[in-house]
């Protein structure tokens, strides 16, 4: 894995070895104030697409690489005190209502060091952008970060209901998407170790589909 900073500054990563690049895009997209949920009043569980619009960021600088993990000290060579976070997109179907309860959960976390107690809370704030790359970075949000819990060893679930009405909608009328940043209230630290949650199904190099699900109703 690398980071590519802006200009030419790069460092190179031993921890995980995924490759990173940066590339460009914007974030532009219109606000969909609707709450999606199967019109039959049956719960749809909608999985995260697990390809190239998703992965991770640091917090301080430009850059990017594939896989979904949130913490700091992501490798020996990343600077102390920074950290990084995880960006994720939900493609919704247009056979959808509405309803008044909207959960973000995950049961694929597995934990390096103690990030929950070290680095404070895992929020979930919705974002739109077209295309992921390093511009991410410092993104402005399209509302308030909502705090996570963490259920048990594996899962965190977070409800963002109250956020979903500033979620935007970029593909025309029938193809609706949304995107949510994860990350701690601290970007580190600066104990020189590792306080990672990573979502995988064995390898955090891997983008996944289903790792991370939107339950509506």
């Amino acid at each position: 894995m690398r980071f590519a900073r802006a200009g030419s500054f790069t460092i190179a990563v031993a921890l995980f070895g995924a490759a990173c690049s940066s590339g460009d895009g914007d974030g532009s997209g219109s606000i969909d104030d609707a709450v999606p949920v199967a019109s039959s009043g049956d719960p749809v569980v909608v999985e995260n697409q697990g390809g190239s619009l998703e992965g991770h960021t640091p917090r301080g600088f430009a850059g990017m690489g594939t896989g979904l993990f949130v913490g700091d000290n992501l490798n020996p060579g990343f600077p102390d005190g920074d950290g990084v976070q995880l960006f994720v997109t939900f493609d919704l179907p247009d056979t959808l209502g509405s309803t008044d309860r909207v959960v973000l959960r995950s049961d694929s976390l597995q934990v390096r060091g103690d990030p929950f107690a070290d680095l404070g809370v895992l929020s979930a704030a919705p974002v739109t952008y077209t295309e992921f790359g390093p511009h991410l970075f410092d993104m402005e949000l399209d509302g308030e970060p909502i705090g996570c819990t963490r259920v048990g060893d594996f899962s965190i679930e977070c409800d963002v209901s109250s956020a979903f009405g500033a979620l935007g909608a970029q593909d025309g009328q029938n193809a609706k998407r949304v995107q949510f940043r994860l990350r701690f209230d601290q970007a580190g630290d600066r104990d020189g170790t590792a306080d990672l949650a990573m979502f995988n199904r064995g390898d955090s190099n891997t983008n996944e589909a289903g790792l991370f699900r939107l339950e509506f109703g």
